[in-house]
């Protein structure tokens, strides 16, 4: 806006002048604005009632179903031992009950891994400093076998140089929980659920695994756990005849004679499955390659970009390619040099490349060139010649880029194709066309059997399972599963919650042989307070509804601009502003149609079996006109309910709302399931969209922001009315004043002729 210079000459107070001139202009805009802001103060009124009456009309949604009012409480004799939920299908009685076990999670705690001389181990510690080695210090493997959930089977290896937490991710990764304790310097190994499918093992596989588990605490000579039948069972399959021992029993020879079979088949079976997996993934990294040697050749056919073509880059395939391509692009590794020249090395003592060369050297130099002239304040030619060397480097590192994106593809491809290929050749020979065991297979599977069964039959002969001091042993919690007997019927389950005959039984603990009773009966207390609830809300409602549509009148009253405001105090504001809001719904007639609509409802009734049936029958009734206080005379009380703020006490021979639930469930559950349906099918027409209104809304929101709107359009051509006026008021005092100013000087002038 210009800067108005009025009355240096005439002496006016011009600017109040035209501002007295221009205020009947400015009052028609004035009268627009609070106008406006009283409307979106009924908007806002309308949203924060709309959001309360669909807040209540979610609320029926459960209520319109007949299970909300089958709800059943279970006493317990020993709430210690064992807790209920009733479902609606919970049979009215007494049952009794035995906890006869917990379901537990399996759990394996290692020995402690610390010395006798009082050597502790972090999780980075190698298990060759655990002992995990041969005699003459040279390093050892081992192959060890988790069996876990649901009979999965995973093999691990590890070796000298595996550290604890390295371990420890390999056993998480088989799907069991596992830590490392460095304060106890103990091994904690879980299964993720309880019961006994989850159970799981920890095996050897040959001798290094055993020496493994043994250097980590993991070896257990609990005769009772699984582990150690499982050492036990594969060391009846070892024949040790050749060394003048034993042949195999009949029994055992027959029974590693299928295990072997068994096992054969289970990896046939996987290795022809994962083989035809590999074979469709390497069909599509062949389409997929096609289609980006395609693409790299439409970009190689234009000139920009032959520089960087394979037979320009001198390059014998695409990973020859891809690597001239980053030599190209950041120069060839080089060994990294610190400030005084020498090769750093890392922490194994390896030299640290690095590249610093190529392209990008180019384009890093070309940008620091550019930076150190717009410092220096070179001449406008100089810095554009510098701008132009950035974006020329730039452009070459794009070229080779986008080649570089497409060539690495490919090479990236090719590598996987060839790893998936090297796996199926792996494979070859395992399996026949129809995917069972060949005679190879079953070899190198009987081998694997011997291999682990020797080494099981040594660790209990003689081996780490008789030498290792028993601190060092693992300790074995098995999972179980939870036993329940009710009504003289057992159940078990995984955890330690079943569902019997609609109970949800969650056990807390052993009754050892001790009965628990359980008591179920019809919840008369849940069903009185969900209908009492839905009328709290319903009330509360339905009064501020009331009390919004009878409000007192206030017409005089309109908001206030910032100039009125400052003529009073806050809390005069509030007041002034608490008298237009609370009048904003008054007499409006959509409020009205609603409130009706719902009154509607309530005072209908239920057709229920052939009988109309009111509220009145079931004790709930309004207080009538005399007796309730303005605008609650349409809610709704309980006769008998201690907590009504009326205080109603029961009529001597009146129905009440909770001896219908006692007596009379069904005709409680049909008339209120009728009820709520009622309201709700109600609302649902209020709140339905149209052309004023949008879904969910009773009240014409579409049509109320389109009106806000239009006291937006209104007001800004007032204003423009009024800047236009006031700019015609400014420039006529602008030219008296430049008369006047003519005429001083005139004055002066002649003033001065005459030696004034």
């Amino acid at each position: 806006m210009a800067i108005r210079i009025t009355g240096m000459y005439s002496g006016l107070d011009t600017e109040s002048i035209i501002n007295e001139l221009a205020s009947a202009q400015s009052y028609k805009k004035t009268k627009l604005v609070k106008a406006q802001k009283k409307f979106s103060w009924k908007q806002d009124a309308w949203k924060a009632l709309n959001t309360k009456i669909y807040s209540f009309y979610q609320k029926l949604d459960d209520m319109r179903l007949q299970s909300s009012y089958m709800k059943k409480k279970t006493t317990v004799s020993n709430p210690n031992a064992v807790q209920v939920v009733s479902g609606e299908s919970t049979v009215d009685g007494v049952h009794t009950l035995t906890v006869d076990k917990l379901a537990k999670r399996a759990y394996l705690t290692s020995g402690s891994l610390e010395t006798k001389d009082g050597v502790r181990f972090r999780g980075g510690a190698s298990l060759r400093q655990l002992g995990f080695k041969n005699a003459d210090g040279t390093p050892l493997s081992g192959k060890i076998n988790i069996n876990g959930a649901l009979g999965q089977s995973v093999e691990i290896e590890v070796d000298s140089d595996t550290t604890i937490d390295e371990f420890v991710a390999k056993i998480k990764a088989t799907g069991l929980n596992a830590s490392f304790d460095e304060d106890n310097q103990r091994l904690f190994i879980s299964s993720k659920d309880t019961g006994a499918d989850a159970n799981f093992s920890i095996s050897a596989n040959d001798a290094g695994g055993f020496q493994a588990l043994a250097a980590l605490g993991l070896l257990s000579n609990d005769t009772k756990s699984s582990e150690y039948k499982d050492y036990q069972k594969w060391a009846s399959y070892y024949d040790d005849s050749a060394t003048g021992g034993t042949n195999l029993t009949a029994a055992a020879s027959a029974e590693k004679e299928q295990l072997i079979k068994d096992l054969a088949a289970a990896r046939a079976k996987a290795y022809k499955e994962q083989d035809e997996s590999l074979a469709k993934d390497n069909e599509a990294l062949d389409k997929a390659n096609d289609y980006n040697k395609a693409e790299l050749n439409k970009l190689l056919a234009k000139p920009e970009y032959s520089a960087y073509g394979m037979t320009a880059m001198g390059a014998s395939d695409y990973a020859d390619w891809q690597d001239k391509l980053y030599d190209k692009m950041y120069g060839p590794s080089v060994p990294k040099k610190d400030d005084d020249g020498n090769e750093v090395k890392d922490e194994e003592g390896n030299t640290v490349m690095e590249r610093n060369g190529g392209l990008n050297k180019v384009l890093t130099d070309a940008i620091k060139d550019l930076e150190e002239k717009q410092k220096n304040g070179a001449s406008a030619a100089d810095i554009e010649a510098a701008k132009k060397n950035v974006e020329d480097a730039q452009k070459e590192m794009d070229k080779a880029n986008d080649v570089l994106s497409f060539v690495s593809s490919i090479n990236g491809n090719d590598q996987k194709k060839k790893a998936n290929q090297d796996t199926i050749d792996s494979h070859n020979g395992t399996y026949d066309t129809d995917g069972k065991a060949t005679a190879a297979l079953e070899t190198t599977i009987r081998g694997e059997v011997d291999t682990k069964a020797k080494a099981a039959y040594d660790a209990l002969n003689g081996g780490v399972l008789s030498t290792t001091d028993s601190d060092k042993m693992a300790h074995k919690i098995e999972g179980q599963n939870s036993v329940i007997t009710l009504n003289g019927v057992e159940y078990t389950s995984y955890n330690n919650s079943i569902t019997v005959n609609g109970m949800t039984i969650t056990a807390l603990e052993e009754t050892h042989g001790d009965e628990v009773t359980l008591s179920t009966s019809t919840d008369t207390d849940g069903i009185y307070d969900m209908i009492k609830g839905l009328f709290t809300e319903y009330n509360a409602l339905i009064n501020e509804m009331d009390s919004l549509y009878n409000a007192d009148a206030a017409r005089d009253y309109e908001p206030l601009t910032t100039e009125e405001k400052e003529a009073l105090s806050d809390d005069e504001i509030e007041e002034w502003e608490k008298k237009i809001k609370d009048s904003l719904l008054r007499r409006d007639s959509t409020l009205s149609t609603v409130a009706s609509a719902m009154k509607s409802v309530m005072l209908q009734g239920v057709n229920v079996n052939g009988t109309q049936m009111y509220l009145s029958d079931f004790g709930i009734e309004t207080a009538g006109y005399f007796k309730a206080k303005d605008n609650e005379r349409n809610a709704y009380h309980i006769l008998g309910d201690k907590e009504d703020p009326s205080s109603w006490e029961q009529a001597e021979g009146r129905p009440t709302l909770r001896g219908m639930i006692a007596t009379d469930p069904d005709t409680v559950m049909d008339f209120f399931v009728g009820l709520t349906n009622n309201m709700h099918d109600e609302l649902a027409k209020k709140m339905s969209a149209t052309k004023l209104s949008s879904a969910l809304t009773v009240y014409n929101d579409k049509a109320m922001k389109e009106e806000y709107d239009s006291y937006t359009d209104k007001i800004k051509k007032e204003e423009e009315k009024l800047n236009a006026l006031m700019d015609k008021w400014y420039a006529k005092f602008s030219a008296m004043e430049t008369a006047l100013a003519k005429l001083e000087s005139k004055n002066n002038s002649l003033s001065s002729l005459f030696g004034g």
